[in-house]
């Protein structure tokens, strides 16, 4: 549920513009803000209109320029819906929705009364709930997590020294990842009590805690559990006692739709209020199935609105204080904005409490990134400038304005958040030192994930000196700083290259400091995984092709190396169709991935990894006819290597397949 914190915003002007601004934009003048439902009661008054005090930003000029930069966005990436807050300390600047929310019947976006699905940012209220109990002496960061956790989820020794509390903050637990088929729901009935998810799919730990901040969903909805249960009361209502309720957030909950007497059901007040999540498919926008995370709530379970999530970024930039009320203590709100728990290196992000702590330019930048398959959310709060912003998508391909909004409006108003241009090249710098392909630590290592779960990126060195790494799609310019420093070219961000004991090069901490990837061998990459199996269907082929030109004709050689040939036309015929039913999969899964993800394993999947011991045995028996094959006399020196390769793919193929974890007892 996871992507990175980039940015955040403001700037500087006059008051009276401002309170004329912010004023339409309370009343809902601005395009694109048609409210949908009455809001609930309030207690007093509008809690979000600003005082008549100087601001940072001119809301005419924010205004204009976000609409420009959301418009654009929208038209280029398809994006059906689009809302947005901007905040100072006094109060919101710009409060703005765009687009739809609904189809059937249609609804347009509304910043005070529709809910997007905030994924990650979630976690930022568990981590206020922990530290609060940190605060009060409740909690102890450097204790072992099991002296709070409830019985049911103690971890079991595992040879790594204790889980401690601090490592459930920081992602530093050391556990692998895993997603498939459990961390969404698409239907209420698949939600599982969040004790019973923690149980079943609790991940291993592979690697000591402590050693990487590597992200991890199940840390902090373990972290939700123990704060619950040191609590004395639902993870849910606790959040809405300690932070929703004192902040007035009327319409942020972790509560989702799922059925009557499901505690965690949201009822009547949020019906009718969530945006749908839409595919952008066709040039149309087709809705999707609700995303339920209830049983990881605490990781990334909550919906909020555009209004409430600027009262909880003016909350974060007026030292815990809104509206007189006292949300956070002064001594928490120190701890917060003070130095970060931990950073992979000095000079990458750290988690200041669970916050991600990142730079843009020279402005410290508080805040969380979030994403769905459907929704792409950032929220980012700059305490030295007094400025909060959030943004929310709800369509698969929002992610680009989700992670770039708010770095643009900083830089626009902020002449501290514009990164000056990077020096050159040192003279004489050795880039091919850094060049390979490196594994995100982000991964699965121990279950049948593993393939699907794992990303591998691509460092080159660059005839200047620089390097470029492609990951996925995108492709970036780091320039070398400071040894094992590099500058992005383009923006502020910086990674770390490590090195072994033997002084080379051994992987890089990423720039947000939530991950870090390691160098590795052509075995050890997907892409060589799928290149491997796609090379045994086609000698399977061409063994079989082969076997049909020769029949009819006698076999000269004895009968054991006839033996060697039948059985390597039985491993063909078992190798091509384990390809060409593991190809259906793949191009199934690849048509609609979101369908893969909810249904893993699947039929299709379990049949094929159960049926890989059968190949492992094919493959032995035809190491065995390796003698034969060799002493075989009829046989021309042509046909005998023929046969030694297709061999040599076969046992290539099954080491691939057990490396990668793809056997049915892995699933």
């Amino acid at each position: 549920m996871s992507r990175i914190l980039r940015a955040a915003f403001a700037a500087v002007l006059l008051s009276l513009l401002s309170v004329a601004a912010a004023q339409d934009v309370e009343s809902g003048a601005e395009g694109g803000q048609a409210a949908a439902h009455p809001l609930p009661p309030a207690d007093a008054g509008d809690p979000d209109a600003p005082a008549a005090v100087a601001r940072a930003i001119d809301p005419a000029d924010l205004s204009a320029y976000v609409d420009g930069l959301v418009d654009s966005a929208m038209e280029r990436d398809g994006i059906a819906g689009v809302t947005i807050a901007v905040v100072d300390r006094e109060g919101p600047l710009l409060l703005r929705g765009y687009g739809i929310a609904a189809t059937e019947p249609r609804r347009e976006v509304d910043p005070h009364g529709t809910l997007f699905r905030i994924a990650s940012i979630s976690k930022t209220f568990t981590y206020l709930l922990g530290l609060q109990l940190v605060d009060e002496g409740r909690l102890d960061l450097d204790a072992p997590a099991n002296e709070y956790l409830p019985d049911a989820l103690k971890l079991p020794a595992d040879g790594y020294p204790p889980v401690l509390v601090r490592h459930l903050f920081t992602h530093t637990a050391g556990y692998e990842d895993s997603a498939m088929g459990h961390l969404f729901a698409d239907r209420a009935d698949r939600v599982l009590p969040s004790v019973e998810y923690l149980q079943r799919h609790r991940p291993r730990r592979v690697r000591a805690p402590g050693t990487y901040a590597v992200y991890s969903n199940y840390s902090v909805a373990l972290l939700g559990a123990l704060v619950a249960h040191v609590s004395g009361e639902p993870f849910d209502t606790l959040a809405e006692r300690r932070l929703f309720r004192p902040m007035g957030m009327r319409l942020t909950t972790f509560r989702e739709p799922l059925r009557e007497g499901d505690p965690r059901h949201a009822g009547a007040a949020f019906t009718g209020r969530w945006s749908q999540g839409f595919r952008r498919s066709g040039g149309a926008f087709a809705p999707q199935a609700f995303e339920h995370v209830a049983h990881a709530g605490p990781a990334g379970g909550a919906s909020s609105t555009a209004a409430d999530m600027g009262r909880y970024m003016r909350m974060l930039l007026r030292g815990g204080e809104l509206d007189g009320t006292d949300v956070l203590s002064p001594s928490v709100h120190a701890r917060l904005v003070g130095e970060p728990l931990f950073r992979n290196a000095p000079q990458v992000g750290g988690f200041a409490y669970g916050f991600f702590d990142t730079r843009v330019g020279d402005l410290r930048v508080l805040g969380h990134g979030g994403a769905t398959s459907w929704f792409h959310s950032m929220m980012a709060v700059a305490p030295e400038a007094g400025v909060g912003v959030f943004v929310s998508t709800n369509t698969d391909t929002g992610r680009r304005l989700a992670a770039q909004l708010p770095g643009q409006v900083l830089e626009r108003y902020f002449e501290r958040a514009r990164t000056p241009a990077p020096a050159a090249v040192p003279e004489g710098f050795e880039a091919s030192r850094f060049a390979g392909s490196y594994n995100s630590k982000r991964s699965n290592y121990t279950s049948a994930e593993k393939p699907m779960l794992s990303f591998t990126a691509k460092v080159e060195a660059a005839a200047d000196g620089s390097l470029v790494i492609h990951a996925g799609n995108d492709a970036s310019r780091w320039i070398p700083e400071d040894g094992l420093v590099f500058r992005e070219a383009e923006g502020p961000g910086r990674i770390v290259f490590y090195e072994d004991d033997d002084g080379r090069i051994a992987g890089w901490y990423n720039a947000a400091g939530h991950n870090a990837f390691e160098r590795v061998g052509p075995l050890q990459r997907s892409d060589t995984l799928f290149a491997v199996m796609a090379l045994a269907g086609a000698v399977s082929l061409l063994v079989l092709v082969g076997a049909w030109l020769r029949r009819g004709r006698r076999d000269p050689a004895a009968p054991a190396s006839r033996r060697a040939a039948f059985w390597l036309y039985i491993s063909a015929l078992a190798w091509l169709g384990f390809g060409g039913l593991l190809l259906v999969y793949a191009q199934g899964a690849m048509a609609d991935e979101t369908a893969a993800f909810y249904g893993y394993p699947g039929t299709l999947l379990t049949a094929l990894l159960w049926s890989t011991p059968a190949l492992f045995v094919l493959v032995l028996v035809d190491v065995m006819h390796l003698r034969a094959v060799l002493r075989a006399r009829g046989w021309n020196l042509w046909r005998k290597l023929r046969h030694l390769f297709v061999v040599a793919v076969y046992v290539l193929a099954a080491y691939m397949l057990w490396s990668w974890n793809m056997v049915g007892w892995k699933l």
